[in-house]
């Protein structure tokens, strides 16, 4: 990087201990710049995370998947399945499908990682009059200068907080809810629920009275005994935000929350049924949300990165809606790009690199963030189900009007 000595000595500050900064951290760090649970679909962008992580780790990338014993295929296929009837609507081709648990690929990418500090809380970020450095400051009144300071810090950012302000930070708030449990179940059960997605693992379950289901394996690494297999179901239906807040407002306890699931769940054929009716009134395992997402190609979302000493990547960039699980995979692209552009400077100041990483990014993942909208949108609407990009175009990159990024990857 084309700059002062002083400055390129400083560190890299990354704020956010998620997927991504951890594997944007571990890929710094082997480029010689230092530096609730549940599962996640790796597939059109492993290559990317292949090549962030090096090969001698890759090798090891089974640690963070959900069946650690199960080997990828070059496709598998994800069954959408009617949630009313249970007749199925497309089985969509997935190419190098990896299932990975969120809190094993944490782990997995924050080995080896040489500074990382755990339990700091960031109150503000300031800037030093020379444009060089940033400095994050923190809640147990310790500080941390660096050359540049990347918010990895999810979809609720204080870096982004920081950037444009609180309410237009705040993230857009949709007429969808979702409540998720996550179970086990008697073997001969866990066994038959496997068989639904093959090794696939996961099946979608949009139902025509507005509402749609899924069931995953979150956790199968105690292979010889199914009873310990973990299972995350949900179901999710329209409410619009005002009916949201005032569910909150009220204080609805998690016991609450599964009570109105179960309800819900009654309209669904099994095995979405039977996974909600099998679960203890008392059952502790239970997570409601209301959808929202992030769009940074809106020009108020525009930020000020101070010539090149802040930036966003993954969630605290672009939260996504999940039905089409494309946010793990726009992240890794994020993290792919600044990483070459930090490593292979050409020269170019910092100032060129951020302007860089950020122009590509705002488009692409702007693109993705409305069209998973439209998609979770369109799920949740029955007589739209069929047209909905999930069941078009399951969970390809994109909208087909755009190449997918970075697909030529050389591995290194």
């Amino acid at each position: 990087m084309a700059g002062n000595d002083q400055q390129a000595d400083l560190p890299i500050l990354i704020i956010g201990g998620g997927c991504n900064g951890l594997i944007l951290a571990h890929a710094l760090n082997r480029n010689g710049i230092r530096g609730r649970d549940w599962g996640i679909g790796l597939h059109w962008a492993t290559a990317l995370l292949e090549s962030l992580i090096g090969e001698e780790r890759w090798k090891h990338i089974d640690q963070a998947m959900v069946d650690p014993y199960m080997k990828p295929a070059p496709v598998e296929y994800m069954p959408i399945l009617n949630g009313k009837t249970g007749e199925l609507l497309a089985k969509k081709p997935v190419e190098d499908l990896r299932r990975v648990l969120r809190s094993r690929l944490r782990t997995f990418a924050a080995e080896e990682l040489p500074d990382l500090r755990l339990g700091k809380k960031l109150e503000r970020i300031s800037y030093a009059e020379d444009g060089k450095s940033v400095t994050a400051h923190f809640a147990d009144g310790t500080s941390e200068t660096g050359r540049l300071l990347i918010g990895a810090d999810g979809s609720q950012s204080r870096v982004r907080r920081e950037l444009v302000g609180l309410e237009r930070a705040a993230v857009k708030r949709l007429p969808l809810v979702a409540t998720f449990i996550t179970a086990s179940f008697p073997a001969d059960y866990a066994v038959s629920l496997r068989k639904i997605a093959d090794n696939a693992l996961v099946s979608l379950w949009p139902h025509p009275d507005n509402m749609c289901g899924a069931l995953t394996l979150m956790d199968g690494i105690d292979k010889d005994h199914p009873e310990n297999w973990r299972y995350t179901s949900y179901v999710a239906w329209q409410s619009s935000p005002e009916e949201q807040a005032a569910e909150v407002a009220a204080g609805m306890s998690i016991r609450d929350r599964l009570r109105q699931a179960k309800e819900k769940s009654k309209a669904f054929s099994n095995p979405i049924r039977r996974c909600f009716e099998l679960l203890p009134d008392d059952h502790q395992e239970v997570y409601w949300f209301g959808l929202s997402n992030w769009d940074p190609s809106l020009p108020e979302h525009k930020w000020d990165n101070h010539n090149g000493l802040v930036t966003l990547v993954g969630d605290a960039a672009h939260p996504m809606t999940f039905h089409r699980g494309q946010g793990l995979s726009h992240g890794l692209v994020d993290l792919f790009n600044l990483v070459k552009l930090l490593t292979n400077p050409e020269g170019r100041s910092q100032a060129e690199l951020i302007d860089a990483y950020e122009a590509e990014m705002r488009p692409r993942a702007g693109e993705e963030v409305q069209l998973s909208e439209t998609n979770s949108i369109m799920l949740h609407d029955g007589p739209r189900i069929t047209e909905s990009p999930m069941v078009k175009r399951g969970l390809s990159y994109g909208s087909g009007s755009t190449e997918k990024p970075n697909s030529t990857v050389q591995v290194v």
